[in-house]
């Protein structure tokens, strides 16, 4: 019986979608750290296929095979794990978004979400799936997809419902993966990725998302204190501004942000 090597790839070419949270005042500078996980991963997949390229280790050999004991290897190794330049592409960017959202909109969750769908749908894939070698990320691709989806509708959070009509606008065409239309691509796990994602969606469907606040300003926020610019500019700090025409009048204010008591520090994964 020859040996078929299935390869878990998207259904999608990959788009790109940008944040911009708040305007004007109330503008919210977003670090990018959410960013680097996701990053990091992408790496380590094209480092893995740069590896198998170069010195052809057969590493579809390590890879998922249903229902043999030494393949359980594959379930933590598929992921990173592609067969060609084609599906390693057709992967990256999808993987990079979604997870990059997971983080950036649930980043309580983000960590589970990741290694749960990591190990489970990898399990279902071996116990479940036709017997061949499933490799690639898009079993991740889809529990990301299926978890911000069902999550969104899960909540009731208009930003959050906002961005699962966003993925399904990018990533709509996904759907076609989760029937045998290609002999050569894994169906079976992208049906596991898009299970445990929802099961996953469900589960934290209580947890808090990021919360987006906007700021306003009263009068009281405002300090007076001018102690910092006297330090900084000297005694004749108003004399410096004013005595030449050209040079505006400039007022320097402390914004200092008041916290309710009741209020919970945010936490990121």
């Amino acid at each position: 019986m020859p040996v078929k090597v299935l390869h878990l790839t998207s259904m999608n070419k990959g788009k790109t979608f940008s944040i911009s949270v708040g305007k004007g005042a109330n503008k919210e500078e977003i670090s990018l750290d959410f960013m680097l996980k996701p990053l990091l991963l992408l790496l380590l997949i094209w480092l893995f296929f740069a590896l198998d390229t170069f010195f052809d280790l057969r590493m579809y050999e390590f890879g998922i095979f249903p229902q043999r004991w030494q393949s359980l290897l594959g379930i933590v190794l598929s992921p990173v794990l592609h067969g060609d330049l084609q599906h390693i592409a057709n992967n990256s960017i999808p993987l990079f978004v979604l997870l990059s959202a997971i983080y950036f909109f649930y980043p309580r969750n983000a960590k589970p979400v990741l290694w749960i769908s990591w190990i489970f749908s990898g399990l279902m894939v071996w116990f479940f799936a036709r017997e061949s070698y499933h490799i690639g990320a898009s079993g991740l691709i889809y529990a990301f997809a299926s978890f911000i989806f069902f999550s969104g509708i899960l909540r009731s959070n208009a930003n959050l419902l906002a961005l699962s009509l966003l993925v399904v606008f990018l990533y709509g065409g996904l759907v076609w993966g989760l029937a045998p239309i290609e002999e050569r691509v894994s169906y079976e796990g992208h049906i596991s990725g898009g299970i445990i994602g929802l099961v996953l969606a469900w589960y934290f469907r209580k947890s808090e998302p990021r919360s987006f606040k906007s700021q306003r300003l009263a009068y009281e926020d405002i300090s007076d204190d001018l102690s910092h610019e006297i330090e900084k500019y000297g005694q004749d700090y108003w004399m410096g501004h004013t005595a030449r025409n050209d040079y505006p009048l400039t007022i320097h204010y402390h914004i200092q942000e008041k916290k309710e008591p009741h209020e919970k520090p945010s936490s990121s994964s």
